[in-house]
């Protein structure tokens, strides 16, 4: 049996929203950042806008070492570079 909300299937929800399922289940049981994580990208924005968007993620990830934040290059974008 389906849960109802409202008087609606989660099915329905999801066709009208035109999401999956599984989309919404995911986002359903999706946790909040951690703290720590949110400080480095706070720090992280910092330096890019200190620098003007010059920086690319080697050097925001050595800067960000510098000013004593443990990251790695990862953290400050290699993955979409």
């Amino acid at each position: 049996m389906m849960s109802l909300q409202g008087g609606l299937s989660i099915e329905r929800m999801c066709g009208l929203a035109r999401v999956s399922r599984a989309g919404f289940y995911r986002w359903l049981t999706a946790e909040a950042p951690a703290e720590e994580e949110m400080e480095v990208r706070a720090a992280i924005h910092e330096v890019v806008w200190e620098h003007r968007g010059r920086y690319g993620y080697r050097r925001v990830s050595r800067e960000l070492r510098r000013r004593g934040l443990v990251v790695n290059q990862q953290a400050c974008g290699a993955a979409d570079a």
